[in-house]
């Protein structure tokens, strides 16, 4: 089966028609044709919807094997918990699970992450399938009615008949986790739910994760804990979204990791934080970016940050170039052994994944820092990390049994470096 829609990308403000994809499924198999317009290449500001697979120029691009979509295309679609939501609605509608085209086009609320839509001619965005998921508008008035949804998805349950309307807020959002968008004083908010019976609380604690991320001089989002349900969930201002002169909401055009490095999702243990360095010194704006890597490296050693995974970095891309997001899903992982290993590589592809310190010291050459200035900025943040995220983690209310469940997560912190120089704190 062939599915055809017009690409969009906001430029300005307005949604301006890129190029047109064509995603062909073939039972489980399903792969993508994508060419650029000639009025869209001839834009003095084009922007390239993916700039490894998809560069500004006339070919006709057919995706890699085992692609099914570009993946600067693949970052607007959903990943686990939409994917999830799409397939509940579709069971529930046609009595099938979605397919690859469905899971990126069943949506085309204003909710979708980054700058791209897609709609049935230029025109447009619009609806291109022969159905549309339903809309609502979320805010934190009706949050509790979001919350039982979650929990019916959670345990497998049918969905109430008065719910089926909150599924689109939440539907074409990344990540595993349940979310959703919630509009809180004109501005998107995207807010995460609870999950009844977690070990952790693991909404209070990535907000004290991004507290401690804010302390070692890392760029965060704005973030609040609210309590839904009787359970924890956290509030973070969407990066992708930002008032214009005029004061109207655009979008900003956002790629993750994957794209930025054309890399596979299968692709465990294949690359470093010295690619993404790489890359974004060939794709992303004027300026050094090494510290900036190089810190939230660190910062995944020293909360025991495990799922540093492609999509768990993202770009977003102004005037001049790519340029990291705030940093989000900093979480520890709780495991038994003491060693843990990072899904990205210590620097190069092959340095070793291995979460210490000095792993991360010795992989900082490959990100473009000297020896000492990597020694001193791991002391450093090892130093505030370790001595605040106790407290950190209380003021966000963490309990003391999770804060006992977290210490071997954040085994690294407070310790010194030999030959470290202090931080004078």
């Amino acid at each position: 089966m062939e599915h055809d829609a017009v690409v969009f990308i906001e430029l300005n403000g307005q949604p301006v028609p890129a190029g047109k994809i064509r995603i062909t499924e073939e039972g489980r198999w399903s792969r993508s044709e994508f060419a650029y317009g000639r009025r869209y290449l001839a834009r003095p500001d084009a922007v390239a919807i993916d700039p490894v697979m998809l560069p500004l120029n006339e070919k006709a691009f057919e995706t890699p094997p085992e692609f099914p979509l570009f993946n600067g295309v693949r970052d607007a679609a959903p990943d686990a918990w939409g994917r999830k939501l799409i397939d509940r609605y579709v069971l529930r509608q046609f009595g099938r699970p979605a397919g690859e085209a469905e899971y990126l086009l069943a949506s085309q609320h204003g909710t979708r992450i980054g700058a791209l839509q897609f709609g049935p001619t230029p025109s447009g965005p619009g609806r291109v399938l022969d159905f549309n998921l339903p809309s609502a508008r979320t805010d934190l008035g009706n949050l509790e009615a979001l919350q039982r949804q979650v929990d019916a998805v959670q345990s497998e349950e049918d969905l109430p008949d008065q719910l089926v309307n909150f599924i689109a807020p939440g539907s074409d959002l990344g990540g595993a986790r349940p979310k959703a968008t919630v509009t809180i004083d004109g501005f998107p908010w995207l807010v995460k739910f609870g999950i009844d019976h977690e070990r952790l609380p693991m909404e209070a604690v990535e907000a004290g994760c991004l507290d401690l991320a804010e302390m070692c001089g890392i760029d965060t989002c704005e973030r609040q804990v609210v309590e839904i349900a009787c359970r924890p969930a956290l509030l973070l201002k969407r990066f992708d979204r930002e008032v214009a002169d005029g004061g109207e909401l655009q979008r900003v055009h956002m790629i993750s990791s994957l794209t930025l490095l054309g890399a596979h999702e299968s692709d465990h243990g294949l690359s470093g934080y010295a690619d993404i360095y790489d890359a974004l010194r060939r794709y992303g704006a004027p300026g050094d970016h090494s510290e900036t890597i190089y810190r939230r490296m660190v910062l995944n050693v020293l909360t025991g940050n495990t799922d540093d995974h492609y999509r768990n970095h993202a770009f977003l891309h102004g005037a001049d170039g790519y340029r990291p997001s705030p940093v989000y899903d900093i979480t520890p992982t709780l495991q038994t052994s003491s060693s843990r290993y990072l899904f990205l590589h210590l620097g190069k592809a092959g340095a070793g994944r291995e979460a210490t310190l000095e792993a991360a010291v010795a992989g900082a050459a490959s990100l473009g820092l000297q020896p000492d200035q990597a020694k001193a900025i791991a002391t450093e943040m090892a130093e505030i990390v370790g001595r605040n995220w106790r407290d950190v983690m209380e003021r966000r209310g963490v309990g003391d049994d999770a804060i006992r469940l977290m210490e071997g997560s954040f085994a690294q912190a407070g310790r010194q470096l030999e030959g470290g120089p202090g931080c004078g704190m």
